[in-house]
Formats: C-alpha cells, structure tokens, sequence
C-alpha cells in the first residue's frame, strides 16, 4: 500500500486539514448558485431567462467537476490512502451512482441504467466507497462525451472477483489516443479541454484508485463505436445473502420504445424474476402472444400508446421531470407508470398491480411529502433552497444552523428525516449524529457533505448516518430522496 502519512496520534495532517477545508470553502457558495438555479427554473420563465438560467446550470455544473477532480487528486497525493473491507451490495452501490448521475444524464437527454449479471447479486467484501469513486468518475466521463443515446452500468459476477463494465454510445476513442487516457492532465484529444472544460484528471484518478484496489482497468473502443471502459477487482464474496432478492412474477412482459440502457437493464432483471421478455415492435402494431404486461417508453407517438394501452395493461416509463404528462398517458389507457432510473423491487409491484386490474387513482402530479424533515445545515442559501424544494412536496420543515441546535429541535419536533451537513460551527454534524443516536433517535438521518470523499462517508456512517448525500442536490433530487426516506416513494399508485 502507499506510505502512512498521518500523525501518530491520528489526527489530519495540515496538508489534509488544508485540502478539506478548502473543499468546503469553495464548494458551499457553488452549491447555493447551483441549488438556487434548480428552484429557477422550476418557475415560470421566458425562453431567453431559461437559456440564461440553464447556461448557469451548464456552467456551474462544469466548475463543480473541475474542483472535484483537483482536489480528489490532491489529495491521492496528500496523505495515504487506507482501504477497508466492508460487506456491500455490487448491485445496489452501481444503484446509488445512476441516482446521483440520472439528473445529469436526463437534462442531456441520455438514458443510464444499470444490469446485473447475475440479479440478485451476492454481497461481497471490499472498500465500497473507493468502488463508488471510480464509478461515478467512469460513468460521469462517459455522459461527458456522448451526445445521444445511453451510458449502461454492467455489474458482473467473475471468478476471484468483480468486473464492472461502463459502456457508451459516444464518438468513440481512436487508437493512438487510447494509451495515454490514464495520464495525468491530458484529454483524449487536444480539442477536448476546449469542448468539455475538463483538464483530464478523472481517468487518472480512477486509474491510482484501482490500482490501490489490485484491480485492473482496460479500455476497448474504436471510432464511431462508443467506448467500454472495464474495471477487473479482485474481491471475496461475503456469504451473506443477496441485499435485494427479487420476488418471482412469472407471466410474459413486453418492451416496447424504451431507452436502450433502461431496455437492456429491464430485460436481465424481468428474466431473473422468472418472466418471459418480448420486444415489442410499437410500428408494425403486432403483439406478441401472452404478453400480459407492456412498459411502454414515453417518446412513443400518442397513436402507438393508445393502440397498444387497448390491448394490454400497459405502465408508461418516463423521467422524473415529465410527471406533468402522466395525466396524458392515463387519458391514453396506461393504467400506471414507472420513473427513470428504475427500481426493479418497484417494477414487480406495479407489475403484479397492473395484472391484478387496479387502475393508478387520481392524484396530484408528485406525490404530497406529509412528514416532517429537520435540515441541519450553517450556510442560509443551502438551507433555504432545501427547504422551499421540501415545502413544495408537502414536507413540513425545520432548519438548525448547528449541531446543537439539530439536537434541540429533533427532540422538539420528531422529525421523520434528519438531513444532516457534516461541517457546522459549535458542534459539527458528527457529534450531533453520534448524540442523536445515543438518544434513541433510530429514525432515518442523512449526511450531507459538500465532498466526495470515501473517508467522509465511511466516518458519516460511523457516527450514525443511514446514507450519504453528495452536494449540490438540486430541488428535484432532494425531494425523491426525502421521499424514499419517509417511505413516501411509491405514494402515487401506479408510480415507482
């Protein structure tokens, strides 16, 4: 492993001191420009104020990944890197990096999934948060630099280990450019610095992550054929039983217009529940024999969902910021629908709802929050754009500028969700969760930090921490997180 860098007595060097806080300092107002434009363009505006207001998103967007890929690889150069085992879910953490990357992927018109092979998947032992890391720089490279189509997560099952697969349908990498992609500070070609805004240190990164690990990484790809960039890791299975078994439905399912990654994610975990999957062709109007169940993909001409719907229970799949049309499609004969990134325990619900008959009930495009969330956060723009996002789906919400504070007010309100910012004055978000769990608080508490960091996370999760949310989270993810937290996810019949 690398040399030990820290102090003996434990505590950060002033190299790891320096690096954090300046991570904080800098990316706190970038986050309250990034979150205050999501609320933006919620509202009603011009064409030419929303050009301005996505030009900002786009922009700051930008910025933000620069800043996380100079500081991740500062401090790869800072201090050692210790690796620890934990059992996980390789399934469930590829999950968790499609949900922070799906916003990114919709508004370029992208579709991102995931599929497992096999599904479930068996736990196995490594350091989660490192595999995370080299994920969400591979996946977030890949949405970089397609224009059109999909980026697929393959998770895999191999002997000794772990194969993770990022395919693309981007430009593609010609061959004389493949050999220097893991190289510190260069792009794959000279015009992509200009393109892109990047300064070529995500690849690098990933490349020093697993090699720490003792993985390998490979690229293969040709010009015009999109790009898959694998990660070989040699890990242990845990023996512990799949974390998310999926029940068995049985019956035949058909596809019909879906994204590609969402087709092919679907295909694999449909098959793992026992049922028969038929692609369906929406133009020729055929249907195969004993489909029982059609998902139907929402850039469909309305003529095809409405023929095909008078057939056969159909569920329309679309993405989170077009629940506006559900009212549509309902009119069209869909009797429910499903919300990218898919869900597949979510799936074989309204799978088995649609076949029982039961139609999606009439109710308001997002589901009303009816709880109470506590936000513990210093910074009052963060704060404020966390709680009008929240108030907009019906939470009732709290806000506490310190840790002290955040324990005062969970006693006073009980609240359903604790969203919890690791680094307040008084008392930081470590403390408070350690102190709230030692009062007996077991309700669901999220640490929200401004890093991507897998030594934050890991000590956010020793403290008390249920999950970890990564800054900037802007208005629409927020609100599908405190709803998956409260248990109010699937709150509209018909919806996952």
């Amino acid at each position: 492993m690398t040399q030990d860098t820290r102090r003996p007595d434990g505590a950060e060097t002033p190299e790891q001191t320096f690096l954090a806080t300046a991570s904080h300092e800098i990316r706190t107002p970038l986050n309250g420009i990034l979150g205050t434009v999501s609320l933006l363009l919620e509202t009603d505006l011009s064409p030419a104020q929303r050009e301005y207001a996505e030009t900002i998103r786009l922009s700051g967007g930008r910025l933000l990944d620069l800043l996380n890929n100079v500081l991740d690889y500062a401090r790869l150069d800072a201090s050692a890197v210790e690796l620890e085992a934990e059992n996980f879910c390789p399934a469930r953490l590829c999950g968790e990096v499609v949900e922070l990357l799906s916003p990114r992927a919709h508004a370029a018109g992208l579709d991102l999934a995931v599929r497992s092979l096999p599904s479930p998947m068996p736990g196995f032992l490594g350091d989660a948060g490192r595999i995370r890391q080299i994920l969400f720089n591979l996946v977030g490279n890949a949405l970089k630099f397609t224009a059109r189509g999909a980026v697929l997560i393959d998770a895999e099952v191999i002997p000794g280990g772990l194969a993770f697969h990022i395919r693309d349908t981007g430009p593609g990498i010609a061959p004389e450019d493949q050999a220097r992609l893991f190289e510190a500070f260069r792009q794959t070609a000279a015009g992509d610095a200009y393109r892109d805004g990047g300064v070529g240190l995500g690849l690098a990164i990933v490349k020093r992550l697993t090699d720490l690990l003792g993985g390998r990484i490979d690229v293969s790809s040709a010009l015009g054929d999109g790009a898959c960039f694998s990660v070989f890791l040699p890990l242990k299975q845990s023996g512990d039983a799949p974390a998310d078994p999926l029940p068995l439905i049985g019956g035949r399912v058909g596809l019909a217009g879906l994204p590609p990654a969402t087709a092919l994610s679907l295909s694999a975990s449909l098959s793992a529940m026992g049922a028969d999957v038929s692609q369906v062709d929406a133009s020729s109007g055929k249907m195969p024999a004993e489909v029982d169940v059609l998902l139907i993909g929402a850039d469909l001409p309305e003529g095809a969902v409405a023929a095909m719907a008078r057939r056969v229970a159909s569920l329309v799949v679309l993405r989170p910021e077009d629940r506006g049309a559900i009212a549509r499609f309902r009119a069209l004969g869909c009797v429910g629908w499903l919300v990218r990134p898919l869900r597949m325990s979510s799936v074989a619900e309204r799978i088995q709802l649609a076949r029982s008959g039961a139609d999606a009930v009439e109710e308001q495009e997002m589901a009303s929050g009816a709880g109470r969330v506590l936000i513990a956060d210093d910074n009052p723009v963060n704060a404020l754009i966390a709680r009008r996002a929240l108030e907009l789906a019906g939470f009732t919400v709290t806000v506490a500028a310190t840790g002290s504070e955040a324990l005062e007010a969970a006693a006073r309100m009980e609240p359903d969700l604790v969203l919890m910012d690791l680094r307040m004055p008084v008392m930081d978000g470590f403390e408070a969760m350690r102190r709230l769990r030692a009062d007996g608080f077991t309700l669901p508490i999220i640490a929200v930090s401004a890093e991507i960091n897998p030594d934050i996370e890991r000590r956010a999760r020793d403290a008390g921490a249920d999950g970890v949310a990564t800054k900037p989270l802007d208005a629409e993810a927020l609100r599908r997180l405190a709803l998956r937290w409260t248990g109010r996810s699937g709150a509209i019949v018909g919806a996952a």
